[in-house]
């Protein structure tokens, strides 16, 4: 891994005010994340069973009309979720423009999904909606992630011109660890602190 540094954005900002700004973030993530324990698969999301359904057909669109599909989903048994969580991915293409754009998933937490589409182009689409990873997935992931954050372990190689430092880093910063100073072009000392 190749860090190249550059003059912090906001260098009147304390590493204890940083360290508040990241913690408020975190709360809200485990907010927004809430636990989804599940003790069978067959209560996990199926995309087999799922529903998607295109909102107010039409039987032509204009460029930069909006396509909406509402997404259901379901679990192994069809039965409808009633949470949300699930990591989807939704892609508009036409193959034979070789274009392609992201439609805009948003998540009403309670087993059902709006899908927006915008569309630039004329000509025909083909729309993909995948599911990635479902709620329990993704919840089993904040927890492992939250459980071992701190011994996530790798080695860093931090570079700035010909000079080039090889050192261990960690997801969690080791205070007592010594820390890399850099002097950057400006003559300014610049304290990595991405251990």
């Amino acid at each position: 891994m190749v860090l190249h540094h550059e003059v912090p954005l906001d260098p009147a900002v304390s590493p204890t005010e940083t360290e508040l700004r990241i913690k408020g973030i975190m709360e809200k993530l485990d907010q927004l994340i809430p636990p989804r324990p599940f003790t069978h698969v067959s209560s996990t999301t199926s995309a087999t069973h799922s529903k998607a359904t295109l909102l107010s057909p039409q039987d032509t669109y204009g460029r930069g009309d909006q396509l909406g599909v509402l997404l259901e989903v379901k679990d192994h048994l069809g039965r409808r979720k009633e949470y949300g969580g699930g990591f989807l991915r939704a892609r508009m293409s036409s193959p034979a423009l070789k274009a392609g754009a992201s439609g805009k998933v948003t998540d009403f937490n309670n087993g059902t999904y709006l899908v927006s589409f915008t569309l630039f182009w004329e000509g025909r689409v083909s729309l993909s909606l995948l599911l990635i990873l479902p709620s329990e997935g993704v919840s089993a992931l904040w927890r492992a992630r939250n459980q071992g954050y701190d011994r996530v372990i790798f080695t860093g190689q931090f570079a700035s011109g010909t000079s080039q430092v090889n050192t261990d880093c960690a997801l969690i910063l080791n205070s007592s660890a010594e820390l890399c100073t850099w002097i950057l072009m400006t003559k300014q000392p610049f304290t990595e602190v991405y251990k």
